[in-house]
């Protein structure tokens, strides 16, 4: 590995190219990569946001080594060009699994002929396993997703929609809130009794949902439709003071804890301020982060 630009127990951070940095990594060495590159629309003026680099096969090609087999890679991406990035990434040779939309509504019309934007994709891919999936989760500790670590407030099945609250809300929602407009264009509902049951049989075959016989605990809650999603605060740290594309810290460590192992690596080749090395060092994992310009380097440091 080349010279780091910072290194403490937990966190590596190079300086440098994504793609030429990349290539100094060892063969599999990574759990999960989770990682913010540029979305190519030149966003507030910053020339480094209209590269083309998160188009690049090739990069994506040299996350796909450096993965373990079945390990995950979810990236951020824009929604009007999400869709290249996105081929880039299965061109590389990653299968894709699904998308997170992460909904917070803090972004704002480029122009009179935008609308505003209200939601982020995430890519969720995953690098083709040796085998079966059980066989890899045994063999490399990866392949799965972290379901009880991620459950949402209520104890639901983490979802792929997220909800963020506006900036503005402190101990009482902001008018715009995502969430507030979540359950107040819901209203209250019950979801079951609370009445523990037997399965007769199994529902959709036995895909994570559970085989004849089994108990369930319905959960007879009450309240709008937000408690079916995850929900964080706009916090982040660093703040977008300090780059224009900072993520909120929960985010960012729900996405951490989702695909990686306890005490495994997760690598961000977009490091920027560095937010999801924190959040990676919060929790305990380890992380390797690249990042190209000084400045946002040196924050991360």
């Amino acid at each position: 590995m080349t010279q780091p630009y910072y290194r403490d127990e937990q966190v590596t951070l190079l300086l440098g190219d994504a793609t030429e940095r990349l290539r100094t990594l060892p063969n599999a060495s990574v759990d999960a990569v989770i990682t913010d590159p540029p979305y190519e629309i030149g966003i507030a003026g910053q020339a480094w946001d209209s590269t083309g680099i998160a188009y690049s096969a090739a990069l994506w090609a040299e996350c796909l080594r450096v993965l373990k087999p079945g390990g995950h890679l979810l990236s951020f991406g824009a929604t009007r060009t999400y869709h290249r990035m996105v081929c880039a990434i299965e061109d590389a040779g990653l299968a894709i699994r699904d998308s997170i939309h992460w909904i917070h509504g803090q972004g704002y019309p480029g122009g009179k002929t935008q609308l505003k934007p209200g939601h982020e994709p995430i890519v969720v891919a995953r690098r083709p396993c040796h085998g079966s999936e059980a066989a890899t989760i045994a063999a490399h500790g990866v392949g799965g997703l972290h379901v009880d670590g991620c459950r949402t407030s209520t104890g639901r099945w983490p979802a792929n929609l997220i909800l963020t609250h506006d900036m503005a809300c402190g101990a009482q929602c902001a008018t715009h809130c995502p969430v507030a407009e979540t359950d107040r264009q819901s209203g209250v509902r019950t979801s079951g009794t609370g009445a523990v049951r037997t399965k007769a049989g199994h529902f959709m075959g036995h895909g994570g949902l559970g085989r004849a016989g089994d108990v369930q605990v319905t959960y007879g809650d009450s309240g709008g439709a937000s408690r079916y999603y995850p929900i964080f605060r706009f916090e982040s740290k660093p703040s977008k003071r300090d780059h224009p594309t900072a993520k909120p810290l929960g985010l960012m460590r729900w996405l951490v804890r989702l695909v990686t192992p306890p005490g495994g690596t997760v690598l961000d080749p977009f490091t920027g301020s560095g937010t999801t090395l924190l959040a990676a060092r919060d929790e305990g994992a380890h992380a390797v982060g690249i990042e190209q310009h000084e400045p946002y380097a040196r924050i991360a440091k």
